[in-house]
């Protein structure tokens, strides 16, 4: 008989070479298709909305507005560049602009509570296992993409809410320096004022009668026929008048000085009612989240309350049929 061996192994060679081929083949379309599942339920999984463009526009927007502020600040602080009415406009176009943005903010932020309501109520709660399911994505995957673009979305509020924060302190700041400047400026100018109005008042008495000879004997003439207790009826009334215009300036200059006061103290209660909405706006988000956790913790628990009851059930009907089987195989023997 011949020897076949080394015939036989080099179709056991051919044999195993082709499997190998077939092998990496079937393996490379293997990670062909996983490669497309993925992407595909990657696909599926985005979002469809213009969240993350609407807050980049307002960010550009802001961040627009921040540098507006920058330029037109030295001009602002300065006297002789701007008057007060130009400053007067720049606040109130600065505050519009401003009120537009934290107004858009706000619906954005209405917007995402919104969704993310909807998200746990349709993806994250007993509902959604049946849903993932059938559209052959896994509930943890779903869960976890959805936590995860919740926090995302959520830091991205949080950070223009920060910016927004900033230029609103730096436009108050620069409205509380002009308001400071402001009162030193008044405080100096009703100084100067009361001092030009005494050194004119002594001015245009004195050279008046000191102008002539004939004003001087008039004078005297008028006096000398005055007796002493009119001189000092006439001397007490212009005391008494002096004392009376002395102290309407006193009045006026504490009436000036409470007017500057108030505006001040309405800057500061604005800055400060600004504040506590941005705090009471944070605290709503809070008590939105909690509430949130809340409803999820409550689906939870009826969840493993169904869980419990069902396998309750299940343990009952066990322990009944077995109960039946043993009957059974007893009256069998």
């Amino acid at each position: 008989m011949t020897d076949l061996t080394d015939r036989f192994k080099s179709y056991l060679h051919i044999i195993q070479d082709g499997g190998l081929t077939v092998e990496n083949e079937s393996s490379g379309f293997k990670g062909n298709e996983s490669s497309n599942s993925k992407s595909k339920e990657t696909e599926r999984l985005r979002l469809q909305d213009s969240f993350i463009k609407e807050c980049y526009d307002l960010l550009k927007s802001l961040t627009q507005l921040r540098k507006i502020l920058k330029s037109v600040k030295p001009s602002y602080m300065n006297e002789d560049e701007m008057s007060e009415d130009e400053k007067d406009d720049v606040d109130t176009e600065l505050r519009l602009q401003f009120q537009q943005y934290i107004q858009k903010f706000r619906l954005m932020e209405k917007y995402e509570h919104e969704r993310q309501r909807l998200i746990s109520e349709e993806f994250l709660s007993s509902k959604a296992y049946l849903k993932s399911f059938f559209q052959g994505i896994s509930s943890e995957q779903l869960t976890l993409f959805h936590k995860a673009n919740n926090e995302f979305r959520f830091g991205v509020l949080k950070s223009l809410s920060m910016w927004l924060n900033i230029f609103s302190g730096e436009f108050s700041s620069m409205q509380q320096e002009r308001l400071d400047a402001q009162r030193k400026f008044e405080a100096l100018d009703f100084n100067s004022g009361l001092q030009d109005v005494v050194s004119v008042t002594s001015v245009s008495q004195t050279p008046v009668v000191e102008s002539t000879q004939e004003e001087v004997r008039h004078y005297e003439e008028t006096v000398s026929k005055l007796t002493q207790e009119q001189l000092q009826l006439l001397q007490t009334e212009h005391e008494e008048m002096l004392n009376k215009k002395n102290e309407q300036l006193k009045k006026a200059e504490q009436l000036n000085k409470t007017i500057i006061d108030i505006v001040g103290i309405q800057h500061e209660i604005s800055a400060h009612l600004q504040e506590q909405s941005q705090n009471i706006n944070s605290v709503l988000d809070s008590q939105e989240d909690v509430e949130l956790n809340i409803r999820e913790g409550n689906k939870q628990l009826t969840k493993a309350k169904k869980s419990a009851g069902k396998a309750a059930k299940m343990t009952t009907y066990m322990a009944i049929i077995m109960g039946f089987m043993i009957l059974f195989l007893d009256y069998i023997s």
